[in-house]
């Protein structure tokens, strides 16, 4: 009753105080706009991993700031890359690069060949002669293998890699990306050597412009599907595309508060926007449909849209509360994107209820005033325009309830099923197949993987006197092992290695000799694998590790190596500790394999709290959660039979289907107390509910499953399934509610009816032998 006061006391003021919302909105939007062109995209470390973890912090200080780098690569294949011009070509390009800011050094067959030239010769040149260019790299085969393998595998292909630290801000690595180019063709490759700048950071730029591109184009799409579904479903009211400014108005709001509150963009979270647009124009069809509907029972509009505030607002912001918590369960991911996409639809849904509460009723009020006054002056009549959507829905709820049985008994065992298949479905593992397939860039960076192998590494960091020569043959002989005992692991490289291909294939014996060699080696040879006197480097090479080993096979490899460095452990003064890049991937991996399911439970777990809280009613707080856990299960055995996978996106599935599923449950079983309490009879409260909101929801639940139908046309494969998945789960919720929520709706009321009964008989029973002897 409090509620529904206050509510009451809320359309009041609304429906006194249009100008005021009016402008408070105008003046909204226009700081909206302002702090939206804040907001920032982030693909880095930070999205996957919280900055606060031990993880973190070991890969960021330990790792990323001594050693982490990123490269262009530029790829240069054909018949003479070794020819004199080529690699004069390449000289120009490196010497030109090394001069850039930000830039490391640059790794290329030239300049090892023009460092035993020197040696030999005194003068630092590429050779004029193929004959002793070839005299050159067999001799480096011999003594430096690994290096050569690297960049030259064979007499047809090489690389040119220029390196920059993985630390300094993005946009300063995209900086030297065009520089790259244009120093590519100012280096003058002679024809039969032909160039290809590619690599992690040219993939990477590739990555954000198209990011920003498909987000406009997601939006327009959203936008256009959704015209489409309300002038299908919602044309028995006036202005059926209303509910679409209204809900753009909350999403500008949201890109408003995202920049305010410095809320990052991800690959996750730009796939909110469009379902924002489906959640949020519930809220506007809800509030226009009810207005519409009290307008038509006769009375004025303002008597209307108060009615509506009345009724409607607690009911919605119900529906709100529970998707939020479906949303808040989100929380407590270990992943960062899969928290700040969490945290952007709780905004969203907040933004476009103010929007729809406040501006959308405002607007209905104000037009419909209008529009009566000139019917008043012309002498018009309104014409009423009826849904046929209510009367089918009535006709398909009698069917379900005549059948509840068959309906119950189906709908729990693909429940059932469901959610054992869904432990059985896959993690998608490599972040390649995330973006999308037809880029150009993708295409390069998959030639040039084809060509030079897997690159993927497991990397130890070493702390201590690095330069010790104990330390250096502890490392020599860790590596061999590791190498000799694990068939997964294909090479080792570290500082011993770089010292042993520069004094002869021997560690030095003293620790002065050691630093006399380290003094002599280029620092684009050393960076990767020293940093000081007191860390370095071990990098074990494992291939194309996710293809071949799987997360399972490359968490398992991990903890092999982490065992034989506590068995074959260092000197003592010195620690190791095992992280990089595929540490952190394969801990994200992990979190989203087993995130998710915790992330559902405690879902569901919130809205039963919450549901306890608001109604004090065991069966009100139970109601809405069942239909949802039974979609849960029919979602994932879809998952299993279809043979889809799981991303950072689709993680958040169960989520999803709690916070949309969950809001078409409260609002029919809201308008079915309100119904009942006019009569005794469950079946006709149950009739007129459907039949009222039926045409609502199925009106809402279209322009929803149409808005997430937007993002199946994006560009990148994580998000286009996303969308594949949400339409489905709308349109599985959209069928629970008027299927197995009717069904469990009567036959709970039934049973707390006979309760009631039984609880009446039973106290009549007991107080009968009292009242005998009072008599």
């Amino acid at each position: 009753m409090k509620i529904t006061n206050r509510a009451e006391r809320l359309g009041r003021w609304i429906e006194a105080n249009p100008i005021v919302i009016l402008t408070a909105a105008l003046l909204f939007t226009l700081a909206s706009i302002h702090y939206a062109q804040t907001i920032t995209m982030e693909t880095e470390t930070e999205t996957f991993v919280d900055p606060d973890s031990r993880l973190y912090v070991e890969f960021a200080h330990l790792y990323n700031d001594r050693f982490g780098t990123q490269s262009i690569v530029v790829l240069v294949e054909g018949d003479s890359v070794t020819s004199p011009a080529s690699l004069k070509a390449m000289e120009r390009l490196t010497r030109q690069m090394e001069t850039v800011e930000d830039v490391l050094g640059t790794v290329s067959i030239a300049e090892l060949v023009m460092e035993v030239e020197a040696s030999e010769t005194g003068v630092r040149r590429v050779p004029e002669s193929q004959g002793r260019i070839d005299e050159i790299l067999a001799g480096l085969e011999g003594t430096n293998p690994e290096v050569i393998s690297a960049i030259l595998p064979g007499r047809s292909h090489t690389i040119i890699s220029i390196d920059l630290p993985s630390f300094i801000p993005q946009e300063r690595i995209d900086a030297v990306l065009p520089v790259a180019r244009a120093a590519v063709k100012m280096a003058e490759f002679p024809a039969g050597a032909d160039t290809i700048v590619t690599g992690e950071v040219a993939l990477g730029d590739e990555i954000e412009r198209e990011m920003n591109t498909s987000m406009g184009t997601l939006l327009l799409i959203s936008g256009l599907l959704m015209v489409v579904a309300l002038l299908l479903v919602f044309r028995h009211v006036n202005l059926p595309l209303l509910p679409l400014p209204i809900v753009f108005l909350g999403i500008i709001w949201t890109f408003g508060t995202m920049g305010f509150l410095q809320v990052p963009l991800t690959m996750v979270s730009m796939a909110a926007f469009p379902i924002l647009i489906g959640l949020g124009i519930d809220y506007a069809i809800q509030f226009q449909n009810r207005i519409e509907e009290e307008f038509k029972k006769g009375g004025s509009i303002s008597t209307a849209a108060i009615d509506t505030v009345t009724h409607t607002a607690p009911a919605v912001l119900i529906a709100l509360i529970i998707t939020g918590a479906g949303f808040f369960s989100l929380f407590s991911s270990s992943v960062p994107m899969v928290r700040d996409f969490g945290l952007l639809c709780l905004i969203g849904i907040i933004m476009c209820y103010l929007s729809s509460v406040f501006v959308g009723v405002t607007i209905i009020q104000q037009m419909e005033r209008g529009r009566n006054d000139r019917d008043h002056r012309t002498g018009a009549s309104r014409k009423e325009k009826a849904s046929p959507i209510g009367p089918l829905v009535v006709k398909a709820v009698e069917l379900v309830i005549s059948r509840w049985r068959a309906i119950l008994t189906a709908a729990t065992v693909f429940a059932v099923v469901g959610l054992y298949a869904d432990t059985q479905v896959p993690i998608e593992t490599d972040m390649n197949e995330f973006i999308p397939q037809d880029l150009p860039p993708l295409s390069q960076f998959r030639h040039l993987h084809d060509i030079f192998g897997g690159e993927d590494q497991l990397n130890i960091i070493v702390q201590g006197d690095v330069v010790d020569p104990e330390s250096l043959r502890w490392m020599d002989e860790f590596g061999d092992y590791v190498v000799e005992s694990r068939e997964k692991v294909y090479g080792a490289r570290s500082l011993a290695t770089v010292i042993k291909g520069y004094n002869g294939g021997v560690i030095p014996q003293e620790r002065s000799e050691v630093v006399a060699v380290l003094d002599q080696i280029p620092e684009a040879v050393k960076f990767q694998y020293v940093d000081g006197h007191d860390t370095a480097q071990i990098i074990l090479e494992i291939g194309d590790a996710f293809n071949n080993l799987g997360q399972v096979g490359i968490e398992r490899l991990g903890e092999e190596v982490d065992r034989d460095l506590i068995w074959f452990g260092p000197p003592s003064g010195v620690s190791v500790t095992q992280t990089g890049e595929m540490a952190v991937m394969n801990t994200v991996i992990g979190a989203l394999t087993t995130g998710r399911i915790r992330m559902t439970l405690l879902g569901l777990v919130l809205i039963f709290i919450i549901l306890m809280l608001i109604y004090r009613d065991l069966v009100k707080a139970v109601l809405p959660v069942l239909p949802m856990f039974i979609v849960i299960g029919w979602m994932g055995g879809v998952m299993y039979i279809s043979g889809m996978k799981y991303n950072p996106m689709t993680a958040t599935l169960g989520a999803l289907i709690l916070g949309v599923g969950s809001e078409y449950a409260i609002l029919t079983m809201e308008r079915f107390y309100e119904e009942k309490e006019k009569t005794e009879n469950v079946m006709e409260a149950l009739f007129k509910a459907t039949g009222s909101i039926g045409a609502a929801i199925i009106a809402s639940g279209l322009t929803t499953v149409f808005g997430f139908s937007a993002l199946i046309a994006s560009p990148f494969p994580m998000t286009s399934s996303f969308g594949t998945i949400t339409v489905l789960s709308v349109i599985f919720a959209l069928f629970a509610t008027f299927t197995v929520f009717p069904v469990l709706l009567i036959r709970l009321e039934y049973w707390r009816r006979t309760q009631r009964e039984m609880m009446a008989k039973a106290s009549s029973f007991l107080i009968m032998p009292f009242r005998r002897l009072k008599d």
